[in-house]
């Protein structure tokens, strides 16, 4: 489970944190959300930030939150980006037999502890029902992200034995955008802390180091991005100290 979930949050009305622990900021993560409240459950997938008043709703009985690391709540519950863009989805709409078969657990789970293996265990299940997805979005993703190069795409079709065009539908349909689209978003990244950190000499030291064909490419790319050109970036920065 470590592969797609970054962290956990448990409230509980009986065991209430103190004054001296920090505010909870839950930093735009996709979550799974289970609220209960004299036995009653409410299980909700949140692409975006949780509300501040549903986390607020552990001071009546018990919050679990499973924070979902990058690109991973899609292939776990087979959402799409654009779906998981949208409000927040109710369980019992999502797969109406499988969020019964939770809530009866969590019914019988007599203590917040009970309740979190319980959840542990269903995202466990639907890890492992959607594994052949999970891992290429898994690996893709972060594949790209350490290696942004332009033929770090047709490096991977091999290794994930697929097609580039079933590779494409399901990159797109999980993260919301084509896989050249990613790459070049995270090659301009790369870039961007390398000059906004100053290990360079040059400009083109910067291109060549994250893959630019040559220096006016990645000019063109910073330009795209940012509305603004690098050199105009550094002298507005220069100024401002």
């Amino acid at each position: 489970m470590k592969d797609v979930v970054q962290s956990i949050l448990v409230l509980d009305s009986a065991d209430p944190p103190g004054s001296e622990d920090l505010p909870i900021f839950t930093n735009g993560m996709p979550a799974l959300l289970c609220t209960s409240q004299n036995n009653q459950h409410h299980l909700s997938l949140y692409g975006k930030t949780v509300p501040t008043e549903r986390l607020a709703e552990w001071r009546n009985g018990t919050l679990i939150a499973f924070f979902f690391k990058p690109f991973a709540m899609g292939p776990v519950f087979k959402l799409s980006a654009q779906q998981l863009r949208n409000e927040a989805v109710e369980l019992n709409r999502w797969n109406a037999q499988k969020a019964m078969a939770l809530t009866i657990q969590l019914t019988y789970a007599p203590s917040a502890a009970e309740k979190m293996k319980a959840l542990q265990q269903f995202i466990i299940s639907q890890v492992t029902a959607n594994q052949r997805e999970c891992m290429i979005i898994w690996y893709a993703t972060d594949k790209i992200l350490e290696n942004p190069e332009v033929d770090v795409l047709a490096q991977m079709l091999p290794e994930l034995n697929l097609t580039e065009r079933t590779f494409q539908r399901i990159f797109k349909k999980y993260v919301g955008i084509t896989p050249s689209e990613y790459r070049r978003i995270c090659q301009f990244q790369l870039a961007f802390y390398q000059l906004k950190s100053g290990q360079f000499d040059k400009l083109t030291d910067v291109a060549y180091a994250n893959g630019y064909f040559d220096q006016s490419h990645y000019i063109r790319s910073f330009k795209e991005f940012t509305a603004t050109t690098p050199h105009d970036y550094l002298h507005f920065g220069l100024k401002k100290k």
